[in-house]
């Protein structure tokens, strides 16, 4: 079974192919960053006091897409990342930027070969890939990947936000979708201690479409959180926005 989610997810997403004239490859860390620095917003709204704070730590990047987060941490310093991606054009383009990646067909294959090796896990947009029968042996994997007092940062789509249910059907390869009390479930099933979920938060800045969207975005969650209230009481959620940042340590 768990070949068949790899398979699926392999071949998903290398039968979607990125155009060599794609907008965001063939660019310099320093021009990626400058020409598309709104894609970094949320890593600077959301990141601070999470990432590690050793600048020599191992750190794996799982499903990087396109490289932000990595481009991100090699601006903030960061010279150990290590990037692992279904994507064949998204890891050579990735390598043209000066960063290790590979390519992998089968993600819990290349955890089980990198035992204790990261001080530090990202993955992104990544685990509502995969489907909820595989969760537990991946998360035990990726547990087993961190050095001891490793640290996991995990980003989802909040079932709970105004746009959950999109999210969670918004694209082919997503199979799972997360609540702030599921993906902590799941962290404290798989042996992770001093676990935290958060929402993301929009950071103000002086622009009109961010003004209106954190405003906007205000109106609604105080909307949704008086609903909840009134329907669930205690049991509401407590995170309403877009994404479920969830960390943990490897005991």
């Amino acid at each position: 079974m768990e070949n068949k989610a790899n398979n699926f997810l392999y071949t998903l997403y290398n039968r979607m192919p990125i155009e060599a004239n794609h907008p965001y490859f063939n660019l310099s860390v320093d021009d990626f960053y400058g020409k598309y620095h709104y894609l970094f917003e949320f890593y600077e709204d959301n990141y601070p006091g999470i990432i590690p704070e050793k600048m020599d730590a191992r750190i794996l990047d799982i499903g990087f897409g396109f490289g932000t987060f990595m481009v991100y941490m090699k601006k903030c310093g960061f010279s150990r990342v290590h990037g692992v991606e279904y994507c064949k054009a998204q890891v050579e383009n990735i390598k043209r930027m000066g960063f290790v990646a590979e390519e992998i067909s089968d993600l819990e294959q290349y955890l089980r070969n990198n035992r204790e090796k990261f001080d530090f896990i990202h993955a992104s947009n990544v685990i509502e890939h995969l489907p909820k029968y595989g969760l537990i042996e991946t998360f035990d994997l990726l547990c087993g990947v961190l050095k001891k007092g490793g640290q996991i940062l995990i980003v989802v789509p909040n079932i709970a936000s105004r746009r959950g249910a999109y999210d969670r059907y918004l694209v082919l390869g997503h199979e799972t979708g997360f609540s702030e009390v599921s993906l902590a479930q799941l962290l404290r099933a798989c042996g992770f201690s001093e676990v935290k979920i958060s929402g993301s938060r929009i950071k103000l800045r002086p622009r009109i479409k961010n003004i209106a969207r954190v405003f906007l975005q205000k109106i609604i969650d105080l909307q949704n959180a008086a609903v909840d209230y009134i329907y669930l009481g205690v049991d509401r959620p407590r995170h309403l926005g877009q994404f479920l940042l969830g960390t943990a340590r490897k005991k």
